[in-house]
């Protein structure tokens, strides 16, 4: 089995002023369990518009949709908002089933953060 890292699953980076955490790879029990510290230090203070690009998740799991929902949970506490960049469908599905669809917004591509309220 090979060990994933934070580092290699996740990439932060601005785009105008929006924060995109963008992650990749498997959103597992295991990497859920690395990214959740690392993505808490990775907030700026006030994080106004974060986005999660979810284009190159190729699998998630409750564990995965437990991290996304704290995450929300930290960012709206800060005053910001959550937005999910292009899920795959397979992300969509749980998102549905769990149902958290409509507790999200999702996106298909990266607009200016003023068209997003």
């Amino acid at each position: 089995m090979t060990e994933r890292t934070a580092d290699a699953a996740l990439l932060t980076y601005a785009v105008g002023d929006q924060f995109v955490l963008a992650l990749k790879g498997e959103l597992d029990l295991a990497l859920a369990l690395t990214l959740q510290p690392v993505l808490g230090e990775a907030l700026p203070p006030r994080p106004g518009t974060v986005v999660v690009n979810l284009c190159q998740v190729t699998f998630m799991d409750c564990s995965g949709l437990a991290l996304l929902c704290r995450l929300r949970e930290r960012v709206v506490d800060r005053g910001g908002r959550l937005v999910l960049l292009g899920p795959r469908p397979v992300v969509r599905r749980l998102l549905r089933l769990a149902p958290l669809d409509e507790r999200f917004v999702v996106i298909e591509r990266l607009l200016p953060a003023r068209t997003l309220n």
